[in-house]
């Protein structure tokens, strides 16, 4: 990847962390899910369909929190990358600092 491909992930990253602490956002997606497993509780055993469409709302809202943790551990990736590039790079003008120094000490 490159560094914007990288800069981008880190972003979309911390702003997916940023949505899942949000207290508002945490709220809303606990009381969905609670009234998901509460009308599933209520559904008829013969009301397959019913039963069926709130699994798939429930699945739906794990598949969206698990996309903004896939973002997160995308963007702390990314950042990882980022901070190794550059302690790679830090590190080569170190060495280069070291062997022109080395030179002049002779």
């Amino acid at each position: 990847m490159d560094l914007q491909a990288d800069s981008d992930a880190v972003r979309v990253g911390r702003n997916a962390a940023d949505v899942l602490e949000n207290e508002a956002y945490r709220k809303a997606m606990d009381s969905i899910q609670s009234q998901i497993v509460a009308q599933w509780k209520e559904c008829p055993i013969r009301d397959l369909e019913g039963q069926r469409l709130l699994l798939q709302l429930a699945k739906v809202a794990e598949k969206f929190e698990a996309t903004l943790a896939g973002y997160i551990q995308a963007g702390k990736l990314a950042q990882h990358r980022i901070d190794l590039d550059a302690q790679r790079n830090e590190n080569a003008a170190a060495r280069a600092a070291r062997t022109v120094g080395r030179a002049f000490r002779r």
